[in-house]
């Protein structure tokens, strides 16, 4: 028993939690004076570096390939101006392109035209625009060609509006090998038609209408229409519309009362012949709305209302990309793919380009391109060849392509190659503004031959570049601007 008492207080005792409470208060630091500041918790919670210290700014470059880059850096802004002496352009307009005495093969936009143009995308990628401060344009037979054959036509001749003809009879589509000029010639009759009308002429510009099918806008279906809306592409799409044509939108009234929800989640409404069209694309949000709505169908009624004073020019690049690839991305609730001519802008493009939907002064101007897909239906829609029955949906569209034929048809015009002496106008403007490379020392021999090249003079030298530059793309525009060694 005694054995048992003297061991019994060296049992440890049992530990309890107010022990460690107690004695790791001993430790706790004191509050701050000036009552409590809690610690700041986040991810902004960061020391601040020495104040006296300037930041490293880093260097404007990006992750993006060479021809993506000059576009996406602006380095057009530090290119030459165009306003030197030395190679000083004239401006694209209907009076120069008639008047002999004043006509140039080298122009470039005013700068009234050049905001249209920019707003409606009208200047694509890897046009090598960025060679200048701003985009240049040769005059070409093509320019005159379609100078008489369709701004005439769509906006009248000078004081003479009544030669204009309805947009169900002046559709043109541009057709060409790749590089020949398609789509700059497009973006010339957008200029000529303005000159020609003195800026009273309405612009609708599609740069990439198969943004309809691929899948990459919202859309809701709308059963009073039975069609489907995208809201935010049709937005984007009426954005850039109104920018480009805001002048001429507030000079034309409104032919009907319009009522409809504003930005401020309010309803408007808009009076007959008190406010103008421009009041309803500015202030009418339900061309963005997630939900049914008629604002593009008021909008398309205005328009045909008032082509008969203004005329109407559409213009569609890539027409095949959406023409030839019909069935869309998207997809029904039970998971069939939807037409083209189910979404209300798809549905438009067709009925324009059918002529089902008319404006009463105007146009059509479409033009294809070489890097989509090689289906039939644009052809046999274009008349240039023959619709096999064997041929399914996605090789033609039968009824697509009947709607091209319908209303007396669409004209093609093929684009022609730069002549020679077009080719040495163009590469005389390169090298006058300073862009252009030439070999002015005579080339080492190759092994095997007698004698060295003989020297050339400077105008020699150019010469031969024009031969050698027209002898391997027959005058392709983009093919001299592959084979010809530029500074910029």
């Amino acid at each position: 028993m005694l054995r048992l008492a003297l061991r019994q207080p060296l049992v440890r005792a049992p530990v309890r939690a107010s022990q460690f409470s107690t004695f790791s208060g001993l430790y706790a630091k004191a509050a701050p004076p000036g009552g409590k500041n809690k610690a700041k918790q986040g991810f902004g919670n960061k020391k601040k570096g020495d104040p006296t210290k300037t930041k490293t700014r880093k260097a404007g470059m990006t992750h993006l390939k060479f021809r993506d880059a000059v576009r996406q850096l602006g380095y057009e802004k530090n290119a030459p101006a165009l306003n030197e002496a030395n190679f000083a352009l004239g401006t694209l307009n209907a009076k120069a392109l008639v008047d002999e005495e004043q006509q140039q093969s080298v122009v470039k936009y005013d700068a009234p035209t050049m905001e249209k143009l920019v707003a409606l995308k009208s200047f694509k990628k890897f046009q090598y625009h960025e060679m200048f401060s701003q985009p240049t344009s040769m005059i070409t037979d093509n320019t005159r060609a379609l100078y008489e054959e369709f701004v005439q036509r769509a906006v009248g001749n000078g004081e003479e509006a009544e030669s204009a003809v309805p947009s169900s009879a002046n559709r043109v589509c541009l057709i060409g090998e790749k590089g020949v000029g398609k789509s700059t010639l497009m973006t010339q009759v957008q200029a000529l038609a303005l000159s020609q009308a003195q800026n009273n002429v309405i612009l609708l510009h599609f740069d990439h209408p198969d943004a309809v099918t691929n899948g990459t806008s919202d859309y809701i279906f709308n059963p009073k229409l039975n069609k489907y809306q995208q809201p935010m592409f049709t937005k984007r799409w009426i954005i850039a519309f109104r920018k480009a044509n805001e002048k001429v939108l507030k000079q034309l009234a409104l032919s009907q009362d319009v009522t409809f929800i504003n930005k401020k989640k309010e309803k408007t409404t808009l009076k007959s012949g008190e406010n103008t069209v421009w009041d309803f694309v500015e202030q009418n949000h339900d061309f963005g709305k997630v939900g049914p709505t008629s604002a593009f169908q008021t909008f398309v009624k205005e328009l045909q209302h008032h082509s008969a004073n203004v005329p109407v020019v559409v213009t569609v690049d890539n027409v095949n990309a959406v023409v030839n690839e019909t069935v869309s991305k998207y997809f029904h609730p039970d998971y069939t793919p939807i037409h083209l001519t189910e979404f209300e802008m798809g549905s438009f493009l067709v009925q324009v380009l059918s002529g089902e939907v008319s404006f009463a002064r105007g146009g059509v101007l479409m033009a294809e391109s070489s890097d989509n897909s090689s289906a039939h239906t644009l052809n046999v829609g274009l008349g240039l060849e023959e619709y096999d029955p064997y041929y399914t949906t996605a090789e033609c569209d039968y009824d697509v392509a009947s709607g091209l034929l319908s209303n007396g048809g669409l004209r093609t015009y093929q684009l022609a190659n730069l002549t020679k002496d077009e080719t040495r106008d163009l590469i005389e403007f390169w090298e006058s503004a300073g862009v252009l490379q030439l070999r002015d020392y005579p080339r080492k021999p190759k092994a095997g031959e007698a004698t060295a090249e003989a020297e050339l003079s400077g105008d020699d030298v150019f010469e031969k570049a024009v031969h050698n530059s027209y002898t391997l793309t027959s005058g392709n525009v983009g093919g001299l601007v592959n084979v010809t060694n530029f500074s910029f």
